[in-house]
């Protein structure tokens, strides 16, 4: 009888650590709480001859495990981007400031809590 039983718990068990691998990294569903472009204040970014606008978007993600934040910094943000993870307590974090520099954009919170991310990092994402 046991031997019976073998083959559904090692099923069970694969499963089972499957959803647990894959399950935080599935996105079920996402939602642009923020968005704006470098262009709009002036900056833009890249290789000389080819200065473009950088996007960004601060996205709330749902996955099995709940709800989490992103950043996503790059030009056309909505589909290629240098994402930086952002959470400062459990309500929906809140952009009270974006200042775009030629070196890279500070990002302020209405927590007062800030990310800075170098331009090196999403200005020539694809």
């Amino acid at each position: 009888m046991l031997r019976k039983l073998i083959p559904g718990f090692v099923l069970a068990a694969a499963l089972f650590g499957l959803a647990v691998l894959i399950g935080p990294r599935l996105t079920l569903h996402s939602e642009v709480l923020h968005q704006e472009a470098s262009a709009d204040a002036g900056v833009t970014y890249g290789p000389s001859g080819s200065r473009r606008s950088s996007d960004l978007h601060l996205v709330k993600l749902w996955n099995v495990t709940g709800a989490h934040y992103e950043l996503h910094l790059g030009p056309g943000a909505k589909h290629y981007y240098y994402p930086v993870e952002v959470g400062f307590g459990s309500a929906d974090p809140r952009i009270r400031e974006v200042s775009w520099q030629p070196g890279g954009v500070t990002v302020t919170f209405t927590t007062a809590d800030s990310v800075h991310v170098p331009a090196d990092n999403f200005s020539s994402v694809r």
